[in-house]
């Protein structure tokens, strides 16, 4: 049974003309934002499409969260958002490794070759699994919720990619990552070339082929989250890397998932079938109609959805189906939205949540990769080991001095200094104390030194800080 109606902004009813002379009225009812959670758990909404009128990436993976909860087992559920600039983990995910924590945040960052300017980059991690991505303003986030038994990894990349040659991306396709990528010729591969960003090393499998969408999954017992990123027109896709390249990545063996990088580049780049120029919206458009398609849902809920008011939260709902806008009002209205957004901002659930991994500056049995060279400012026995789990520090071993027994009177003190500290707050000013404590030890004797103490401890202090984004 619907809920009350109130006057519409979309279309109230639409006639349907059967094989008799007489027409079908059927209504279609407009709900306000407060009936977002009863029309979403209706038994009868089988078919869901949304689109968020916010940016706020913690309020778009919240509500994706509820409908993950919320909606019926045997619904399908469409939900597109685009959020401001930030860079998303997944789950299991070390953030001291995936990004540059540097850039994140609490900086401003500027993009000189793009000619823009990224202010404020966020960091998120999600609830799904998954390699590391870039989100702005020109990346179009599709997600979709389904019953587990119709799930398949490539299913709904599959649909994005249909919509994408639909509006002239012909070149589009899944490939064996589940990844959707712009397949290429040489002579196409040189024109996109000034539109592309590269993350090294290059692991594409298809020849020449750029990522334009990566995916991420989430299974529960009966339904499946899939979703997903679309590069559509990036101002940022030369400069990826200022955030996703950890300068702390040569030093650090992990547990847990690290990302695959790959070339990427914009649909927009690439559309070469296309009559019309590029716009978000009809991107939008075509991956509503591929999922109608898909699931069966009708033209109601597409048109519908279609025609969406986006500058305000309210819902238009047929017999089986809801379309609607969402946004911070649902984040206001529904507690258990609230409390996702809390906990995905709170620094326990971006930090808290990394496998163990160790730091090292040289190489050990665990991990015998050859290191970069230290910085020449550094004493030249500079050795530096810090194991962490779930953002504690469990052992830390740091030392500068070349006579052994200071070294290891430097390693000691360090580690009951540093053990069971949480790495993500220890800022600037704490590591200076903690280098200075330790350095210190080699100039408590008499011996003439090479370097003054305070220099040592400045470039020390500067080292630990870049490479733990402080």
């Amino acid at each position: 049974m619907l809920l009350p109606v109130r006057h519409s902004s979309c279309v109230l009813s639409i006639q349907f003309r059967a094989h008799s002379r007489f027409a079908t009225t059927r209504t279609i009812t407009t709900l306000a934002s407060s009936a977002f959670a009863e029309i979403i758990s209706r038994s009868s909404s089988k078919h869901q499409i949304y689109q968020s009128i916010s940016s706020d990436p913690f309020v778009n993976l919240s509500i994706e969260q509820y409908l993950l909860q919320k909606t019926p087992e045997d619904s399908n559920v469409l939900f597109l958002y685009v959020n401001r600039p930030c860079v998303v983990v997944g789950r299991n995910q070390n953030p001291w490794l995936e990004t540059n924590l540097k850039a994140l945040q609490k900086h401003d960052t500027d993009i000189p070759r793009s000619g823009s300017s990224v202010r404020n980059v966020l960091y998120v991690r999600r609830h799904s699994g998954g390699g590391s991505v870039f989100h702005d303003e020109g990346n179009l986030n599709y997600s979709v919720i389904c019953p587990r038994d119709v799930f398949t990894r490539d299913r709904h990349a599959e649909m994005v990619a249909r919509a994408l040659q639909k509006i002239g991306a012909v070149n589009a396709m899944v490939n064996e990552r589940h990844d959707i990528v712009l397949a290429q010729q040489p002579k196409e591969f040189a024109k996109q070339k000034d539109a592309t960003g590269i993350e090294d090393p290059f692991e594409e499998s298809t020849p020449q082929a750029l990522k334009v969408s990566g995916s991420a999954f989430k299974l529960t017992r009966n339904r499946a989250l899939h979703h997903g990123t679309c590069l559509l027109d990036s101002p940022n896709i030369n400069n990826l890397g200022a955030f996703l390249r950890s300068p702390a990545r040569p030093y650090i063996h992990a547990k847990g998932v690290s990302s695959v990088r790959s070339p990427v580049g914009n649909v927009s780049a690439g559309l070469v079938s296309s009559a019309e120029p590029f716009s978000m919206q009809r991107t939008i458009l075509s991956i509503m109609d591929e999922f109608s398609r898909l699931y069966g849902s009708g033209h109601e809920v597409r048109d519908c959805a279609s025609r969406l008011n986006m500058t305000k939260s309210e819902f238009n709902a047929g017999d089986d189906w809801v379309a609607g806008a969402v946004g911070e009002v649902q984040l206001h209205e529904i507690p258990e939205i609230q409390n996702t957004f809390e906990m995905m901002k709170s620094t326990d659930f971006k930090f808290l949540q990394t496998p163990e991994f160790t730091f090292s500056t040289f190489t050990t049995e665990e991990d015998p990769r050859l290191r970069p060279p230290l910085p020449s400012f550094l004493p030249p026995l500079t050795r530096i080991s810090i194991r962490a789990k779930k953002g504690i520090i469990l052992e830390a071993s740091i030392s500068t001095s070349n006579d052994e027994a200071i070294a290891q009177k430097q390693a000691l003190h360090s580690s009951e200094i540093l053990a069971d500290r949480t790495l993500h707050e220890i800022d600037a000013q704490a590591w200076r104390q903690i280098i200075d404590s330790i350095v210190g030890i080699d100039y408590d004797g008499q011996q003439q030194q090479q370097q003054p103490m305070e220099e040592v401890v400045d470039h020390l202090t500067e080292f630990l800080c870049e490479k733990f984004g402080v």
